[in-house]
Order: structure tokens, then C-alpha cells, then sequence
């Protein structure tokens, strides 16, 4: 849009007789006014010069090229034939932004933003990037989404080195990073912005703001904190933390999830069910959830529900080589080799190279007599919209371990949006 925008203007003498003058501001004759083109004119006609397009040129420039070396004086020249020009720019791009006419508005609100620099100009730039970046993200644009976050952090901090420690734009960008998952970023901001805002409702919000992201950056130590209990194998430790987490966090499934992994691990299946139902009853389902309730039943003896859980999670979790294993090694051994084919032709389709995956070959063939040819390739087609994790927390892991049953086991846990408010 920039480059669009500024090929759109060409440059011509101070036309004779021209007269702008106000105060301090004087014509200078010797500095060429950028001019509007007609849209879809390459050519400047004589009939095409007017004040209104030398100061819609000079907008383009004041938007696009701030440093430039005229620029302030086209900023003069603008303030001085229209004073008022800024607060009507400013309506017209909120009118665009609306209509999600989002490249127009955006050369508004810079040429705003640059003719006449504040706090105010600065956050609707950067929330009109944000909108950008929701629409993009709405038609899987990522590339697009992540210019357009990019852009609205540019301006915020643009801002800051402007206007200094600056509540309105603290708030802003608090907000904005704690959107965005920067726990400590906002943190940061939030408590700048506590040392110079006034007392007040909007203050009282930052304040709970500033709460919530510290209990969720504790809660996240926290499940990392038991997390790495389990990987050490300390398992009791594991359980502690964990209910600890639960205890100041009753309606999040995390916590009953890792206390339910240490649990399992410890050989107290039927705590560890009850933990993992808990995680069902509070909505989560995951293929690392009905993978663990599936050891769960095959350690109190019921093979047949194991084998349901593990095809629930081999629904929710089609990419899953452990779940595909874990499948046709249970098959397998109850002597259902149709089922044990499929599921083992779903593991070798994900890793033909893995040494599990070879093994439960060998012994299926040795089982049935039947050899097993060449890898087919096939496409494996799932829908996500029922399976995916929770954004809750921020927190992700994946570990695989084989258990001493010889049944290999994987495990993912996510732990932990908030779009920046309007100021007009």
C-alpha cells in the first residue's frame, strides 16, 4: 500500500499566485508540492491541480515518509489551509476501519497520527493493526496476521519513545502483550503504568489485569514445577505440586491431568482415574487423556474398555504413533489381528523407521505367518475441530517413555487472547 500510494503523487512548482500564509508559515518557492493523481491516471493533466489534491498528496507523504526531508513543511502547510484537517481525518478513518476498507485507514490514521502526534492517534493506529490481524488470521493468513501484530507493536513503542511513560499507552500495550501470551512483557508494562496512572475505574481494571497475569504466571511455575517432578521421576512431588495447583485452581484440568500422570506412574490406577474423569467432566479431551485412562483399565484388568479409550484417543489424535502402537500391541495380543493390521499399517504409515513400529511388525508376522510388503501409503484424513488442546495456560510438553509392560506411552500437556480496547 505505501509504495502504491506514494507512486500516485507527482511533484510540481508552487503554482503562480498561490497564496498560503498563517502566522509563521510562508510559501516556500523553492519546495515542490506532491500532488494527488486522479485514481487510475499515470499522468498529471493541468485541470487535475487543485488545493485539495496538493494537500491529499501531502498526506500520502506525511503518511508514508515522515522522515523525509519536506515533510515537515508539507505538515505546516497542511495545519495552516485546514487546522481542524486531523480530527476530520481521524472520523473518516474510523468510518473506513468499519467498512474494513483497512488499507484506506491505515493511510488515515498515519497521516493522523504523524500530522499531529499523540497518545490518542498512536493507539488507534496500533488497534486498527490488531483488527488487521484478526481479520488475516480469519482468513488463515498467517504471514499476514503476524506483519500486522508486528506493526501494531511497532506503533505502541513508537509511542513510548514519543510520549514517555505514558498510562494511556502502558495500558495499551500491557494489554497487547498479554494477548499475545507475553506474560512477563505485560507484567512489566502493568506495573509502569501503575507507577505513573492516576487512581481511578481504569486504573482499578489494570490492577485486576495486573492480578490475573501474575496468578497465571505463578500457576504456570507451578505445572512446570511438577511437570519436571515427573520427568525426574520424583513422582510424589509431582502429586504435591500438582495439588497444589488444583487447590487454587479447581476448574482447570491441568493440574488433575499431571496429578493423575504421577499418580499412574506410582501404580495408584484408581486415584488416577478419578483425576482423569475430572478432566473430561471439565470439557478437555485430548488423546493423552484416554491414553492414560486406557493404562489405567488395562492395569484393573478391563481390556475391552482399554482398547475404547485408546480408539477415542486415536480419533481425537490420528497423528499419534504411540496411540497407533499401542492399539495393534493390544490387538495383538487378543488375538484380533484385523484390527491389529489396521492399526499397525496407521504406525507404519507415521514412522516406518521406528524401532517399535518394526518390532510389532516381526511379531505380527510371526503371529499370523502373513508378511507384510511394502509400506502403502495412504492419506490420512482427520478433522481437528473436536480435537484440539486447550489455550488455557501457555505451557506445552511432549515426552514418549515405554512402559515397563512394554506398552509405550505419550504424553502432551498445554497449560494456559485478549484484544487490546478502543480508545477514540
Amino acid at each position: 500500500m505505501k509504495e502504491e500510494s506514494l507512486r500516485s503523487i507527482q511533484y510540481i512548482k508552487v503554482p503562480r499566485g498561490m497564496r498560503v500564509e498563517s502566522g509563521a508559515f510562508r510559501l516556500d518557492p523553492e519546495i515542490m508540492l506532491p500532488v494527488q493523481l486522479r485514481p487510475g491516471e499515470t499522468r498529471l493533466r493541468a485541470e487535475d491541480i487543485s488545493m485539495e489534491a496538493i494537500v491529499s498528496g501531502m498526506l500520502t507523504v506525511i503518511a508514508y515518509d515522515e522522515a523525509g526531508r519536506n515533510t515537515q513543511y508539507y505538515k505546516d502547510f497542511v495545519m495552516t489551509v485546514d487546522p481542524t484537517l486531523p480530527e476530520e481525518l481521524n472520523k473518516a478513518a474510523i468510518a473506513k476501519e468499519k467498512q474494513k476498507d483497512y488499507d484506506f485507514a491505515e493511510e488515515l490514521f498515519l497521516a493522523v497520527y504523524h500530522l499531529l502526534p499523540q497518545s490518542a492517534s498512536c493507539i488507534n493506529l496500533a488497534t486498527l493493526y490488531s483488527y488487521m490481524a484478526v481479520d488475516a488470521a480469519d482468513r488463515k493468513d498467517g504471514e499476514k496476521e503476524d506483519e500486522c501484530l508486528l506493526k501494531a507493536k511497532h506503533t505502541l513503542l513508537d509511542g513510548l519513545r514519543r510520549f514517555g511513560e505514558n498510562p494511556e499507552l502502558l495500558a495499551e500495550i500491557s494489554s497487547f502483550e498479554a494477548y499475545l501470551g507475553n506474560l512477563e512483557d505485560a507484567r512489566e508494562y502493568l506495573e509502569r503504568y501503575m507507577e505513573c496512572a492516576e487512581e481511578g475505574e481504569k486504573k482499578q481494571e489494570m490492577k485486576k489485569l495486573l492480578q490475573r497475569i501474575t496468578i497465571q504466571m505463578e500457576n504456570d511455575e507451578s505445572i512446570k514445577e511438577a511437570y519436571d517432578f515427573i520427568m525426574l521421576g520424583e513422582n510424589g512431588k509431582a502429586i504435591t505440586a500438582a495439588s497444589g495447583f488444583i487447590e487454587r485452581n479447581p476448574g482447570v484440568w491441568n493440574g488433575y491431568f499431571l496429578r493423575a500422570w504421577a499418580l499412574r506412574k506410582e501404580g495408584r490406577f484408581s486415584d488416577a482415574r478419578n483425576d482423569l474423569m475430572e478432566c473430561l467432566k471439565l470439557g478437555e479431551r485430548s488423546g493423552d487423556i484416554y491414553n492414560e485412562l486406557s493404562i489405567c483399565e488395562l492395569e484393573a484388568g478391563d481390556r475391552e474398555l482399554a482398547k475404547t479409550y485408546l480408539e477415542t484417543a486415536a480419533d481425537l489424535d490420528p497423528d499419534s504413533l504411540t496411540i497407533a502402537s499401542n492399539l495393534s500391541y493390544l490387538y495383538m495380543q487378543d488375538g484380533q489381528y484385523d484390527e491389529a493390521r489396521e492399526y499397525l499399517e496407521k504406525a507404519r504409515f507415521l514412522s516406518g523407521s521406528d524401532e517399535m513400529v518394526h518390532s510389532l511388525i516381526a511379531e505380527y508376522e510371526k503371529a499370523t505367518g502373513e508378511k507384510i510388503g511394502e509400506l502403502i501409503h495412504e492419506e490420512i484424513v482427520h478433522d481437528d475441530a473436536d480435537g484440539g488442546s486447550s489455550d488455557d495456560d501457555a505451557y506445552a510438553a511432549e515426552i514418549a517413555e515405554i512402559e515397563k509392560d512394554g506398552i509405550p506411552d505419550e504424553h502432551g500437556c498445554c497449560c494456559g487472547h485478549h484484544h487490546h480496547g478502543e480508545e477514540r
